[in-house]
């Protein structure tokens, strides 16, 4: 006689339900997780994505922000000759005109520049938002 128990029909059948009840779960679970997966891996993307544009925005104002810097030392460096020639205009008396159009000249470079440091303000803000 063989000494190893007997499973009855029943049991079987029981048995093969519960299998395949947690075999579904189971397949739910991994579809599940493969969905995740996915979606992570698209968010992933555009995150990355947004890391280049944004990577090239800041390139674009480091840029610009150096030729501000090399447009107002130039226009610093033009004012400092005004005003020396100015002073040396003073010194020597000269006419009345050329000191006005140094004046004018200062005025109008100073004006640019303030010009130029406001937009490079509100790009800054504009970037910040």
């Amino acid at each position: 006689m063989d000494n190893k128990p007997e499973i009855n029909r029943e049991e079987l059948i029981r048995l093969q339900g519960v299998f395949s009840l947690n075999l579904d779960n189971m397949l739910k679970k991994v579809n599940a997780l493969i969905t995740k997966n996915r979606g992570l891996n698209d968010e992933n993307h555009q995150l990355k994505e947004s890391i280049k544009d944004l990577n090239n925005k800041i390139t674009e104002l480091k840029l610009q922000l150096n030729k501000i810097n090399s447009d107002t030392l130039f226009k610093e460096k033009e004012i400092s000759d005004l005003k020396n020639m100015l002073l040396s205009t003073e010194k020597n008396t000269t006419n009345i005109r050329d000191k006005e159009f140094v004046r004018s000249r200062l005025k109008e470079l100073i004006s640019r520049i303030d010009v130029h440091l406001e937009q490079y303000e509100d790009q800054v803000q504009d970037f910040e938002d």
